[in-house]
């Protein structure tokens, strides 16, 4: 199996299929590269597909650091993955946390994205007002990292019995969870705001979102308005995952949008 040895001594799992301009894919919240199985099959025949599993999840190694440390540890991480894979700029994918992730990618070594794809994800959960904190109190609890794996897999599974496949991979999400590295990502992302900083993004990028939570479309809004060269879709009956619940209108969608970038 193919690691990166980081220069603090992390082993990084990544894997590459394909040939073509790089399309690196980054996945969500206490899961790994596999949830990119629909992507992989679809778009290794026109690009050269990079997975990597993120430090504290899948296959890689150990996250050890406080929380406010996560998010540019990671960061450095992918650009390690790509100066190893001699690849200068590349195209970039993120679901949900990967959307964040790859936002502060941007915003911290932009000559490194060519293009962004962010999906099912937001830019800003500091709490500036008592209706924002009603809205983000389930979406910034760690106390459900508590709860037996397996009591979590079940209501997960039920969450998503309208799509099967998204079900499946979000049961084993739920599993496999490296819980307290789970929940050191999550307090990562509690209290983000990169509204300001968005605007230095000069990569053209496409936000995509599910339209099944309000809060969701509302989030993911305010990611394109702040980022200048950027376009909002709405991917009908579909939640965060979208790839997942969505597969074939994801990689259409995102296959349209990359047949524009140079």
């Amino acid at each position: 199996m193919p690691y990166l040895r980081t220069a603090d001594g992390i082993k990084l799992f990544y894997e590459s299929y394909g040939k073509g301009k790089p399309l690196v894919f980054i996945h969500g919240l206490g899961a790994s590269s596999s949830m990119y199985h629909p992507q992989v099959e679809y778009f290794k025949h026109y690009f050269e597909v990079i997975l990597i599993d993120l430090r504290g999840n899948g296959q890689s190694g150990k996250l050890d650091c406080h929380f406010d440390r996560v998010l540019e540890l990671q960061t450095h991480d992918i650009k390690e993955l790509l100066t190893f894979l001699k690849i200068e700029s590349a195209i970039f994918v993120g679901v949900s946390y990967g959307g964040v992730l790859i936002q502060k990618l941007a915003i911290t070594y932009p000559e490194t994205v060519k293009a962004l794809v962010i999906v099912d994800s937001f830019c800003d959960t500091s709490v500036d007002s008592f209706q924002k904190r009603l809205a983000m109190i389930g979406a910034n609890q760690t106390w459900v990292f508590h709860f037996p794996k397996q009591w979590l897999a079940q209501l997960t599974k039920s969450s998503y019995k309208r799509w099967p496949l998204a079900s499946a991979e979000m049961e084993r999400v739920m599993v496999n969870m490296r819980t307290h590295e789970a929940k050191t990502q999550r307090k990562a992302i509690n209290k983000i705001n990169f509204n300001k900083q968005l605007s230095s993004i000069e990569a053209p990028t496409i936000c995509l979102v599910g339209d099944d939570t309000k809060l969701g479309v509302r989030m993911m809004t305010q990611v394109a308005n702040f980022i200048k060269n950027s376009e909002l879709q709405v991917i009908k009956d579909s939640f965060d995952p979208s790839n997942l619940c969505q597969p074939q209108v994801f990689n259409k969608t995102v296959h349209n949008f990359l047949s524009k970038i140079e």
